[in-house]
């Protein structure tokens, strides 16, 4: 009885002695992001008994900072003086206790301004064909671009954004997929949408081969030559769908004799017309000799 009555009386007394608070932040803006190293704790002097004090050396009392309170829209820190903290402090321990000689002076909490801009989705999948088949077109993404949200100082370094790394294989019909966008490791960020579709049109294709005449255009008037050969062989693939399609009326293969080689004798061919859907052409004689046999004289 006597140790009780000893307790009892020693943890009644007033105190006054330093406390460490960890310091909560909430209700923080839409349009904002807490940066970091803001104050995590401060320490403050309480008066107050003995039996408090045991009770916050158990657990440590926390503070908490409710940011909208105190926030101006477009403002980047806010700043909360030491007789609102010491009040705010007050309210949330116990009315009754006094609190004094904060460790800050006023407390300063730095926000960051959140931003959001439309940029371009690029993909990083890898695609491969079964053989014999090929894409008709290049490959779309869809949508094209994200809306991509975080702090300002890191938004305005971003100019386009990837789909994640992937690898299709043997592919042999129109393609299709799903896949993530690729999110840089910062968590301040986010995007919108967090996926992308990317899609091909694929066929399966033949080689084909044609012999076309050789043409010449730009030739002095009077002037005669024999081209060496008249004719050449081109050779490409094509759709196996549109394989008796293709004919040599949708081609047209020409020398320019106002490009010749002076030094060497020789002229290089060229495409003044073929199909789009064709792939890998080649032309057997891209280098065209030529004889001159009769040049009129001015009269």
């Amino acid at each position: 009885m006597a140790i009780l009555f000893w307790v009892l009386t020693k943890f009644s007394r007033e105190y006054t002695a330093t406390v460490d608070a960890s310091i909560v932040y909430k209700s923080i803006p839409n349009e904002t992001l807490l940066a970091e190293n803001n104050p995590e704790e401060l320490s403050f002097d309480l008066t107050t008994n003995g039996f408090e004090f045991f009770y916050y050396k158990i657990k440590q009392p926390v503070i908490t900072i409710n940011i909208s309170d105190y926030y101006t829209k477009g403002n980047k820190t806010i700043a909360i003086t030491d007789i609102q903290l010491t009040s705010l402090i007050s309210n949330q321990l116990d009315k009754n206790l006094s609190v004094k000689n904060l460790s800050l002076n006023d407390l300063k909490v730095h926000l960051e301004l959140l931003v959001s801009k439309k940029i371009p989705v690029f993909s990083k999948a890898k695609l491969s064909y079964k053989k014999g088949y090929m894409s008709l077109d290049t490959l779309k993404i869809k949508p094209d671009s994200v809306q991509l949200s975080g702090p300002s100082e890191i938004i305005k370094k971003i100019d386009s954004i990837p789909t994640k790394s992937k690898n299709f294989n043997d592919i042999d019909e129109d393609f299709q997929e799903t896949i993530e966008v690729a999110l840089p490791d910062i968590p301040s960020l986010s995007v919108s949408p967090k996926e992308a579709e990317l899609s091909i049109k694929v066929q399966e294709f033949t080689q084909k081969q044609i012999t076309l005449p050789i043409e010449v255009i730009n030739l002095p008037q009077g002037t005669i030559i024999k081209l060496i050969p008249e004719v050449t062989i081109i050779s490409f693939n094509v759709p196996v769908k549109d394989f008796n399609k293709i004919s040599k009326n949708d081609f047209r293969l020409f020398c320019d004799f106002s490009n010749k080689n002076e030094k060497e004798n020789f002229m290089l061919t060229q495409f003044s017309k073929k199909p789009i859907d064709i792939r890998d052409v080649e032309i057997k004689d891209e280098k065209i000799d030529f004889l001159i046999f009769k040049q009129d004289s001015e009269e």
